[in-house]
């Protein structure tokens, strides 16, 4: 039997044998499906985790392990991340990739273990929707720029633009489309990547991102511009000055054509979103000179610090103001932002049990 060209293909295989099956068959199914996907959580969980950080914390002999950082190695310029090792086995491992630990993997949270020393708190500095904050900007959407100025929930704010009422009546459910429908724009997603996510015909998920592209005409306007740039010099160019290369945007295929768009615009969303945090990153280093604390990490839009107790408050708000204002970025690379800038600071006793910091409870109470 020859394999499916493509996923629509696979769907409708797969809703054909859906058809052909009892209830109790599908049931069934679905049971063994949960099962094994169950496993395969659990088995990773193990394997790839705490198979792995024993077997470092056997060659470190520290009770710590180790990651390399590596800033070439995506071609958006996100920094990378591995574990380090002193050869190729497996046996050689000196720790895990930060990056993938999971937040949670049934009822185990693996970040729990990536614990601070004692007497101090681990810090973990989230950027707020960075991604469509670099969006609004470069696209001078002034209805996204005036949300994000606001201070109101974005896709709240969308889902009523969308579906023509207030954000106030929108449902989780229209919250949870309009957010898909911001990725999907960010991503190079199409109708029928919403519709299959959503369950929802494709002429509907069409009409929802044409709804969405209405409200907020900037982005068109900007996914145009790309458009005609690349078309014109073969690369993609982010507010930071980085370079992507596009040589398949002159294909005579119209899918690998529509691939290469899909790459320009998302780098210089994500490229520029990456540049952004490092750019706090650097400046919160600068800011801590003389303190203990210090930066230890960073995951995708966030930096990981730890800090004495006694210096917790102070780093907070040092971290806090430093990445919402950019001076670094604005020092050095003379870029002033359309959109403010906001972070969501968690502190705890480690890298998984963090709670927002603010939020009422006493950080001391917290690492108890």
């Amino acid at each position: 039997m020859a394999r499916p060209n493509n996923s629509a293909e696979e769907s409708a295989i797969a809703r054909s044998v859906l058809a052909n099956m009892s209830d109790d068959q599908v049931r069934a199914a679905k049971g063994f499906f949960d099962r094994l996907s169950e496993y395969k959580k659990y088995n990773k969980l193990h394997n790839t985790y705490i198979k792995g950080v024993r077997t470092a914390l056997g060659n470190t002999g520290n009770g710590r392990v180790y990651c390399n950082y590596n800033i070439t190695g995506t071609v958006t310029g996100r920094i990378s991340n591995s574990g380090a090792s002193i050869g190729r086995k497996k046996s050689d491992k000196l720790g895990v990739s930060f990056h993938t630990l999971p937040r949670e993997a049934l009822d185990v949270n693996i970040r729990d273990y990536v614990v601070a020393p004692k007497g101090y708190d681990f810090l973990t500095v989230d950027y707020a929707g960075m991604e469509l904050r670099v969006l609004a900007h470069v696209a001078n959407e002034k209805n996204m720029i005036k949300a994000f100025e606001s201070g109101i929930d974005l896709h709240s704010y969308s889902a009523g633009l969308t579906f023509n009422k207030d954000p106030s009546d929108v449902t989780k459910h229209e919250r949870q489309i309009a957010k898909a429908v911001s990725f999907l724009t960010v991503y190079g997603g199409t109708g029928y990547t919403l519709a299959s996510k959503h369950n929802m015909p494709e002429e509907r998920a069409n009409a929802i991102i044409d709804s969405w592209m209405a409200a907020f005409p900037g982005v068109g306007r900007y996914m145009n511009t790309i458009d005609e740039y690349i078309k014109q010099f073969g690369y993609a160019k982010t507010i930071f000055g980085r370079f992507r290369h596009l040589p398949n945007y002159k294909s005579p295929f119209k899918n690998i054509r529509r691939e290469s768009f899909r790459q320009g615009l998302n780098f210089t969303i994500q490229s520029a979103a990456s540049d952004i945090l490092i750019c706090g990153m650097l400046g919160v280093v600068e800011k801590l000179k003389g303190m203990k604390a210090k930066v230890v990490a960073t995951v995708h839009d966030s930096i990981e610090l730890i800090a004495p107790k006694c210096e917790t408050s102070e780093v907070a708000r040092i971290v806090k103001e430093e990445m919402e204002n950019a001076h670094y970025m604005q020092d050095n690379f003379g870029i002033n932002l359309r959109v403010p800038l906001s972070v969501d600071i968690e502190v705890g006793s480690s890298f998984g049990n963090g709670v927002a910091y603010g939020s009422g409870r006493v950080v001391s109470e917290v690492n108890a």
